[in-house]
């Protein structure tokens, strides 16, 4: 009888991590499913997710996002995106005491997208975003009764 108890009970906490997993836990997209190439040696930022405390519906109009990071300069980031996405891609740079950044702006399959290239002086590692554009929604006719 304790055997099966002690059995059930692991049971629930196997099945209750799995639903914590499932979650809390959903895989974040990558730049690959946003349509964008990664950039090379870069590894993503962990920034946590209040998505899970909202509902699938508002979950699922979010604009979808991931961030990377990477040790080498900014001006060479956004010099592997310019020629990544030559012809495709509008590009505004900056400059601000002498950290260069750049706004990106392409579209993957009619989806727009940006990418965001900064210089973090917290970490000194360059942050790449990556995210999808919200699009307006078309607005529908007037119906007559």
């Amino acid at each position: 009888m304790a055997k099966n108890i002690a059995l059930a009970v692991l049971a629930l906490a196997v099945l209750a991590g799995g639903v914590v997993y499932f979650v809390y836990k959903r895989p974040r997209p990558s730049a690959i499913d946003l349509g964008i190439p990664a950039y090379p040696g870069a590894t993503p930022v962990d920034t946590g997710s209040f998505a899970a405390r909202l509902s699938p519906r508002d979950r699922a109009r979010l604009i979808k996002a991931v961030i990377y990071e990477t040790a080498d300069p900014a001006d060479k980031v956004i010099k592997f995106y310019r020629e990544k996405l030559t012809g495709k891609a509008q590009v505004l740079e900056r400059t601000s005491h002498g950290v260069p950044a750049a706004v990106i702006r392409t579209e993957i399959n009619s989806q727009p997208k940006l990418i965001v290239v900064t210089a973090n002086q917290d970490t000194n590692k360059t942050e790449i975003t990556i995210s999808n554009v919200a699009q307006e929604a078309t607005p529908q006719p007037a119906r007559r009764p």
